[in-house]
């Protein structure tokens, strides 16, 4: 295969004009056009996508600023809550919990812990706050408070925003392994979200994600490779697939490039080029930061199978 040029990262606000407007107004400390504009997302896979783009721009004295009587503090206590998770995460570092230093820990869960009581409020005032519920989700396997703790926040959200994609992502993350879980229990619960998922929602991603930790949690390329190429797994990926892109149902969002790079990345892996293939052309050229997760050189790699699958599809 020859060298190809690594295709540059796209931030969601390169993808989409209304995103770099709301970066804009968060740049400006504008929180009352923020807040209009993420009050108007009402479901939480966008709502999720466009507050990450604003969290590290809007400072703590900023959303602290917000009264309690303006409809918007639920709102901006969630994302300092966020924010606070965040200079947590950052402390801790993203690897195996072998790898963190006690010193470290004892940042990571002052922060967490901060987080969660701000977060429980914003959850007593309104238990639709979709985002509040993720981020205790995440607190949850970050402070070990244990997969039955996990689901129950995961019920709790999906009983106002059910069949979402990035909750049932951070349950995949919370069931692995080295969260003391299994790829048992990861798989229990992907073939949970395939039976409940309506069609054309984004719930059924999740599954996809499950998949490509396992390959990137695996000893070698070849392992990894060799376990999406199973059969049972092909099957879940065209379901996935027929469930989401390949229904007329289907309204991606700003998760839209999110379910093509997932089949484009696991169609691929699997040998399969020309399924990939219209995965790459909606995806025209754009690769967004999920690459980086799964890939230690996202920009040759995208370069690379993109190429392969057009040329083949």
């Amino acid at each position: 295969m020859p060298f190809q040029m690594p295709v540059p990262e796209s931030q969601p606000a390169d993808l989409f004009t209304e995103l770099r407007r709301l970066t804009a107004d968060a740049d400006r400390g504008d929180w009352p056009a923020v807040a209009a504009f993420l009050g108007g997302l009402h479901r939480l896979d966008d709502l999720a996508v466009a507050c990450g783009q604003v969290e590290d721009r809007l400072s703590d004295q900023l959303l602290q600023r917000v009264p309690v009587t303006d409809p918007s503090w639920t709102l901006a206590q969630t994302v300092l809550g966020v924010r606070t998770v965040r200079h947590g995460w950052n402390i801790r570092g993203t690897g195996w919990a072998r790898s963190v230093t006690r010193q470290q820990w004892a940042g990571f869960h002052e922060y967490l812990n901060r987080a969660e009581q701000i977060l429980i409020e914003v959850t007593a005032r309104d238990p639709r706050q979709g985002y509040a519920w993720l981020e205790r989700m995440i607190i949850c396997r970050g402070i070990s408070l244990g997969h039955d703790e996990a689901r129950r926040r995961y019920d709790r959200l999906g009983a106002h925003h059910p069949h979402s994609y990035i909750a049932g992502y951070h349950l995949v993350q919370q069931l692995q392994p080295k969260w003391g879980g299994s790829w048992e229990k990861v798989s229990e619960f992907g073939a949970e979200l395939l039976r409940t998922a309506p069609a054309g929602s984004l719930g059924p991603l999740a599954v996809l994600a499950g998949h490509m930790e396992r390959f990137h949690a695996a000893g070698s390329d070849a392992e990894g490779t060799a376990l999406l190429r199973a059969p049972a797994v092909v099957a879940q990926i065209h379901q996935v697939a027929d469930q989401t892109v390949r229904h007329p149902a289907f309204q991606g969002g700003y998760r839209f490039h999110t379910a093509h790079d997932y089949l484009a990345m696991l169609f691929s892996l699997i040998g399969d080029h020309a399924a990939a293939a219209p995965h790459f052309r909606a995806l025209a050229g754009r690769r967004t930061p999920l690459w980086a997760s799964y890939f230690d050189k996202p920009g040759t790699t995208y370069a690379n199978l993109r190429d392969r699958a057009l040329a083949r599809g």
